[in-house]
């Protein structure tokens, strides 16, 4: 959170907001009381009023006309839109990737995971989910395909949330973490698009059905 404090005052207030939710800091549900934000962030409740709009947007929040803002809480349909539309995206992203990208691009990924398996060695499940997004953030960098980015940068905090729930709820291990991405990155280091949609097909799908599962077996339990 360090380069917060050197954002505009708008851009800071939903950056640390955002921070909140995506840390897990503040729980799924949690109502989001405007003047108590702003107390403690020392802002009016101008900047925080409009950060929880741009958060809306992002949907990281449930707000609603008359009611009071709630951190987003993610169902099954939820998950599988998410999902369903991120592998349209990222399968895009993939074939285009591996005509377009860098040696920067690959050095900076290879720098991710060692930072991704160093947090997973913290059992850091929140730093790795954050990290895994910023991997994937490279792989749509190297598309070079501003519209598609964009697109992605739409869906992106929904997917970190995702991210967090997966990791936090579903067993995992470093094969997964670790061994998936590396993989990912293998393939488009040898720039193989077919391999490497494959890959993210399964990849994705992968994702999608441990936290999918692991929902359904908690709903169970709770019932």
């Amino acid at each position: 959170m360090d380069k917060v404090d050197t954002l505009p005052l708008g851009e800071r207030v939903v950056a640390e907001l955002r921070h909140s939710i995506l840390s897990g800091e503040v729980a799924p549900g949690a109502i989001l009381p405007e003047t108590e934000l702003a107390a403690r962030l020392g802002v009016s409740r101008g900047p925080v009023r409009d950060a929880l709009n741009v958060l809306a947007r992002e949907g990281l929040i449930d707000s609603r006309p008359n009611r009071r803002a709630r951190v987003a809480v993610l169902g099954l349909r939820d998950i599988e839109e998410i999902y369903s539309l991120r592998r349209s995206l990222e399968t895009l992203a993939a074939q285009r990737a591996t005509g377009n990208v860098t040696d920067a691009d690959l050095g900076r990924m290879r720098k991710i995971l060692r930072e991704m398996d160093s947090a997973l060695g913290r059992q850091d499940v929140v730093k790795v989910s954050h990290l895994d997004a910023s991997f994937h953030d490279c792989i749509y960098e190297a598309s070079r395909h501003d519209r598609l980015y964009r697109a992605w940068s739409d869906i992106r905090s929904q997917v970190t949330l995702f991210l967090v729930s997966r990791n936090t709820a579903a067993a995992t291990s470093r094969e997964i973490v670790i061994g998936e991405h590396e993989a990912l990155l293998e393939a488009l280091t040898a720039r193989n698009a077919d391999l490497l949609v494959r890959l993210t097909d399964e990849h994705l799908l992968g994702a999608y059905e441990r936290l999918r599962d692991s929902m359904i077996l908690s709903s169970r339990a709770g019932a």
